[in-house]
């Protein structure tokens, strides 16, 4: 029975059927520094309970983290914090002249509706339509998904966005939270 499912939806060879449950197989994944003369932006969104927050991390091509941020932002959807995470990114990195960027999120609905496939829904597409204008001050820009796991130290930072208080910025690595540190210091560095 499994196999005439799989032959019949045509389903990748990634996935398998197990009793009407259906497990995808993934890649390990693990972050890449930038190319020389680039940065890396990873964002990400946190939700727990009714605190949700957005943060990210700009990397130089050496893997180093030269600014992070995080923010709650109260009564909004994932979705929401998602887009508020890119648009601070952009915003943070046009503070600091960068001209050439990656962009990471595990999020699909935010990369696609940043690339302009797919719409976000009203309340995210006006935060978006900013990103994408700031988009226009880089000289050359990529952005893709990513998997959860290759988005550790984003995931982290957005997550501590919950316990602030308005946004809080990092210039220097030293002062970033406890848990972003030791994920770094754990070789776990899959930002």
């Amino acid at each position: 029975m499994d196999k005439k499912i799989v032959e019949r939806w045509k389903l990748p060879p990634e996935f398998e059927v197990f009793n009407n449950s259906t497990k995808i197989n993934r890649k390990k994944t693990k972050w890449l520094a930038p190319n020389r003369h680039w940065y890396k932006l990873n964002f990400d969104g946190s939700a727990q309970n009714a605190c949700q927050a957005g943060g990210g991390v700009i990397c130089d091509h050496h893997g180093n983290i030269v600014a992070a941020y995080a923010g709650s932002l109260k009564n909004h959807t994932i979705t929401q914090a998602e887009g508020m995470a890119i648009l601070l990114g952009l915003r943070f990195s046009t503070t600091i002249d960068i001209k050439h960027l990656e962009i990471e999120d595990n999020s699909q609905i935010i990369v696609e509706a940043i690339r302009g496939r797919s719409i976000a829904g009203w309340k995210v597409d006006s935060v978006l339509r900013d990103a994408r204008m700031l988009l226009t001050n880089l000289d050359d820009f990529t952005i893709r998904q990513i998997f959860t796991e290759g988005n550790v130290v984003a995931d982290s930072i957005a997550a501590m966005g919950r316990l602030q208080n308005g946004l809080q910025c990092w210039r220097n690595p030293d002062l970033l939270p406890m848990i972003t540190k030791e994920i770094l210091e754990t070789g776990k560095n899959q930002v």
